[in-house]
């Protein structure tokens, strides 16, 4: 009888035990959530996962003064955070945007931001909320080469030639389904207009915001590149989420389409790119 009552008082602390187990486990799968977050989740837990790339890319991503990840998107997702009356996590692990988007799609993270561009082949694994901020494209083209072949036009559409890009950049995707493997992406802007001007390259590729900041350190860049802006072509940031985060992405997309009738994309707009950017106040 006394082992009896023995094994009885074993079970009870066994299950007990396993009962705690189970509940501690439940607990730390709502903190971490290995499984995709939908907006309810995220409330829930009140925590946003937000994974950003692990090198800043002002003035998009930037260390702010406490530390904090600052600039255009630092800013505006730490307040897409705030409307949300959730916390903020920051992940900054990924070294290149694919490895972002993969951190997407196995749900290490609930939104990618920073540099991310709704591009048809990343939209494969992926949903995208609206574009937040549309920046065009701009071609430095071997200004000598382009007179030589009758204008940049004629001079880029020459399968022969080849052209540059950097790392990164938010153009990389479209630049790569036009130019294939005449394109070579290289680690810095410096490193990518070096290559056209000791004719390696026949144009560097890129924003925008990486051009406008360039020519004002070059202000004599015009004497051997010629600017050439792609009127039809911008590149579309936005955010990254997993494909069950339906309910997520439509709440990101009304928070953006506020952002933007209220003035808040327009004022981080020119507080970071100033006005001097065509893309600031387009939408």
């Amino acid at each position: 009888m006394c082992l009896n009552f023995i094994s009885r008082a074993g079970l009870f602390r066994l299950a007990r035990r396993m009962l705690s187990l189970v509940l501690g486990c439940v607990a730390f799968a709502g903190l971490t959530r290995l499984a995709a977050a939908d907006l309810e989740e995220v409330l829930t837990a009140k925590l946003l996962r937000v994974g950003l790339l692990a090198k800043d890319g002002p003035p998009l991503v930037q260390k702010g003064p406490s530390g904090e990840p600052s600039g255009l998107e630092g800013d505006f997702i730490a307040e897409v955070a705030r409307r949300m009356e959730v916390k903020i996590t920051f992940v900054r692990t990924a070294q290149t945007p694919e490895e972002l988007i993969a951190q997407v799609v196995s749900s290490q993270i609930d939104v990618g931001i920073g540099q991310l561009t709704d591009s048809l082949d990343w939209a494969k694994s992926v949903r995208f909320s609206r574009a937040y901020l549309k920046l065009q494209e701009i071609r430095l083209v071997d200004r000598l080469a382009a007179t030589r072949s009758g204008g940049p036009a004629l001079l880029l559409a020459d399968k022969t030639s080849h052209v540059t890009a950097v790392t990164g950049s938010v153009v990389l995707p479209a630049v790569k389904e036009e130019f294939g493997d005449r394109l070579t992406v290289l680690p810095t802007l410096e490193d990518a207009v070096d290559a056209v001007l000791t004719r390696k390259a026949i144009a560097v590729i890129a924003d925008e915001i990486a051009v406008t900041r360039w020519l004002g350190a070059h202000p004599d860049a015009g004497l051997r590149l010629e600017i050439v802006r792609r009127e039809d072509r911008r590149s579309n940031l936005a955010m990254a989420l997993n494909w069950k985060s339906d309910d997520l992405q439509a709440w990101l997309n009304l928070c953006i389409e506020k952002s933007v009738l209220d003035g808040t994309l327009q004022s981080l707009a020119g507080k970071y790119l100033g006005d001097s950017s065509p893309g600031a106040t387009k939408w």
